[in-house]
């Protein structure tokens, strides 16, 4: 299938617009040429009929004809058109016909008045007048029919159409030309822009120029550089992804390869035991990347905008997600508690994304803190927070905005963390709009804060105020 062009498209709707408009005049130009034809040739029907009128006389007290047979010849004389005539009066019928007869009249006029009618002789369409005279005289009255084909009256209506269009046609054909050059005027700024787009190589991601462009066309090319700065963007997200990933596994996949081997050499139950539950720690660990690596490449910008945010109750999640955790604590010997208003603390998110970040901040605090302490996660009103408190070994100062960065690890961080959680929650509170932050705690602990925007007063649909009744209970 050939490619349409945007020129030849709009030159063909032009051209169909213009062909369609030449119809109309063309037609509304031939009833106009018909209607003064007709105007001009029944004039002189009329006054060849008046002239037949002026020739009776009364003779004998009887209505005659006086017109000699030349005249009579020159009357009927045409050489395109075939001319009718017939004299009739009420006393004596008809006195003086044509060959043909023509048809009975529709009507009759007062007299001295003329009619006009359309009919049929001898399968031909004839232009019919009809006059009375009234003949005192004679006591009677003459009746005056005469009738003309229509030959000359087509012809001429032909011929002034024909004249009529041609310049018509002439004009349209001009102005198709200037439509042709001003529409390729007018788009040569898209057929520089598509040339300079399309003479870019695949990794060219920089901004198309906007200069010297018509307002459509400006719009356009914002949207595309949009469309650029976001593949930019996913582009440098995935091969920072791979790097990350490449980097980060290489050590836990080669611990893993090392404990398998020490299992495949040992030679006493002992050795390879203790090789198995070294691999399991390792396997765990990579694992935990894995997830953490995926969750991190969830949370980048690009990949969570297409994640909807909904009014939802942060107290009421919060509790949620904080119950799963509580065996975890138990386990480490770790008081877990929680604490939030009575109130709804409505805020705009997506729970399987918020999910991920308390879930990371509760880990975090859990892992951290040591047996016989305390975690508290709790949500606060005025602005919606989240926190979440520990009594860990606390973060230094000049460490606790660097915590939130990839794979960095403070000086005091001990245990096995890979350092994206933090990473993470910072990912997904960008997200949400909200900042991140990280200030002392209780003691020597740490206190993670996350605060969110307050939502703006309006009324919740139906469907929102279901979801926030269902996370309450």
């Amino acid at each position: 299938m050939a490619e349409s062009s945007l020129r030849g498209s709009l030159t063909l709707r032009v051209l169909f617009v213009a062909l369609l408009l030449l119809a109309l005049d063309a037609l509304a130009c031939y009833s106009l040429a018909s209607h003064f034809v007709n105007l001009a040739y029944d004039r002189w029907l009329i006054d060849d009929t008046r002239s037949l009128a002026q020739a009776l006389e009364v003779s004998g007290g009887r209505v005659r004809v006086d017109l000699p047979r030349v005249a009579l010849q020159i009357f009927e004389f045409d050489e395109v058109d075939t001319t009718y005539y017939r004299v009739t009066t009420r006393r004596e019928g008809t006195i003086m016909a044509s060959e043909s007869q023509l048809p009975p009249a529709a009507g009759q006029p007062a007299f001295g008045d003329v009619s006009l009618a359309n009919g049929t002789v001898d399968g031909k369409a004839v232009r019919i007048v009809v006059t009375r005279v009234d003949m005192p005289a004679a006591n009677d009255v003459a009746t005056i029919e005469v009738g003309e084909t229509l030959n000359k009256r087509a012809t001429l209506a032909r011929e002034i159409l024909l004249a009529m269009a041609a310049p018509q046609l002439a004009l349209i054909v001009a102005a198709l030309l200037f439509v042709w050059f001003a529409v390729g005027h007018g788009l040569r700024p898209l057929t520089s822009l598509a040339a300079a787009i399309e003479a870019r190589g695949q990794a060219n991601l920089t901004p198309v120029p906007e200069l010297d462009l018509p307002h459509e066309a400006r719009v356009l090319v914002s949207r595309i550089n949009d469309l650029l700065a976001r593949l930019e963007r996913a582009m440098v997200a995935q091969r920072r992804f791979v790097a990350d990933a490449a980097h980060q596994l290489r050590t836990p996949l080669a611990t893993v390869l090392l404990h398998t081997e020490r299992a495949e050499r040992a030679t006493d139950e002992e050795s390879r035991n203790q090789a198995l539950r070294s691999l399991h720690t390792s396997v765990a660990r990579a694992a935990r990347l894995s997830h953490q690596l995926l969750s991190l490449a969830r949370a980048e910008p690009e990949a969570a905008a297409t994640q909807a945010l909904a009014p939802l109750d942060l107290g009421a999640l919060a509790r949620s997600i904080g119950e799963e955790w509580i065996p975890r604590a138990l386990a480490r010997g770790i008081d877990f508690g929680f604490l939030a208003p009575a109130q709804p603390v409505i805020i705009e998110g997506n729970v399987g994304q918020l999910d991920e970040l308390m879930s990371n901040l509760i880990d975090n605090a859990i892992r951290y803190s040591p047996p016989h302490s305390a975690v508290t996660l709790s949500v606060s009103a005025s602005p919606p927070t989240l926190h979440v408190e520990d009594d860990g070994p606390g973060i230094p100062e000049e460490d606790q905005e660097r915590v939130f960065e990839r794979f960095y690890r403070g000086s005091t961080s001990e245990g096995e963390g890979c350092g994206l959680g933090l990473a993470i929650v910072r990912e997904i509170a960008i997200r949400h709009h909200a900042i991140a932050r990280v200030k002392p705690g209780r003691g020597h602990g740490a206190c993670f804060e996350v605060v969110f925007p307050p939502v703006s007063l309006r009324p919740a649909s139906s469907a929102q105020q279901a979801d926030a009744g269902a996370l309450q209970a």
